[in-house]
């Protein structure tokens, strides 16, 4: 996870965005596929804020449990987030496409929640998989 921080450092260095990120209940190694979705979910999300939120905070917590669990919230600018992830490719918002398919492709789930004017918050769940 130290990339994430890694990157959440750079943000808040460079963009002036307060970042905080917590990780709680790792208590076994991740595989690399998993490590490696967080990390560019992580970076696309990064990315995003960067550009269209207009955030002034990020939070990134990471949780273990049943399944890892990776919540980044904003306090930006909100959008109205696509009914449908397919609707997402005609919005032009392939960054958030890639998200979610990045997630799939280890049978996980991202959740996006947002509005214009109350920021984003987006919950990535990944199944345990066995490390390498």
């Amino acid at each position: 996870m130290a990339a994430i921080e890694w990157i959440s450092e750079v943000l808040e260095k460079d963009q002036g965005i307060a970042t905080h990120v917590e990780v709680t209940g790792i208590d076994r190694d991740m595989s690399a596929e998993t490590q490696i979705v967080l990390f560019r979910i992580a970076q696309e999300a990064l990315n995003n804020i960067r550009k269209h939120a207009h955030a002034s905070s990020v939070s990134i917590r990471i949780e273990g449990g049943e399944a890892i669990v990776m919540t980044i919230t904003d306090d930006g600018e909100g959008f109205e987030v696509p009914e449908k992830v397919e609707e997402m490719v005609s919005a032009g918002r392939l960054g958030l496409m890639g998200m979610y398919e990045r997630a799939r492709l280890l049978n996980g789930h991202l959740q996006m929640t947002s509005e214009p004017g109350k920021g984003t918050k987006l919950v990535v769940r990944l199944p345990w998989l066995t490390t390498d």
